[in-house]
């Protein structure tokens, strides 16, 4: 598996792997809320936002890749200030616990340090606990909740001070 800096060429694989990971959320996130992420795969714009921001100085979007296969992906920026966000991170589900996320994450943190960050922070929920696994064993501390914020869903802010 080779985890790297998005390219132009990977757009498309790049949709079908969020869209495989959205879809694998369904009965486990509002049914709303999931819905509408899945519709905005098949809207061009999609596109055009990855593609914005692969070339954008201030985000950083991965992907993992494996035998020319798009199987996970994430996505966030850094900030001025000193902080970065993983805004999201996701891995298909015929690829999960191999240790896809973890080289994501990695990845996204050594990019926050080189960049000078000192705080990488991030939002997810409680019911992904799964992923709230992988946070805390890397380190990552909760520092708020939010109840009932976009769908009805609550939230947990999550930071790894670097």
């Amino acid at each position: 598996m080779d985890v790297r800096d998005a390219r132009d060429d990977d757009v498309r694989g790049f949709i079908e792997c969020y869209r495989k990971i959205w879809e694998s959320l369904r009965g486990i996130l509002p049914d709303e809320y999931v819905e509408e992420v899945i519709e905005e795969t098949d809207q061009p714009e999609l596109a055009d936002r990855i593609r914005t921001g692969i070339v954008a100085p201030e985000r950083v979007i991965l992907v993992a890749e494996e035998g020319g296969e798009i199987v996970g992906l994430a996505q966030g920026r850094t900030n001025r200030g000193g902080y970065s966000w993983l805004g999201f991170m996701g891995v298909s589900p015929e690829n999960r616990r191999r240790g896809v996320g973890r080289g994501l994450l990695n990845e996204f943190i050594r990019i926050s340090k080189q960049r000078e960050c000192t705080k990488v922070s991030l939002d997810t929920a409680p019911c992904l606990k799964p992923a709230i696994k992988l946070y805390t064993e890397m380190g990552f501390i909760p520092e708020g909740y939010m109840r009932n914020h976009m769908h009805g869903l609550d939230l947990i802010f999550y930071s790894l001070f670097l």
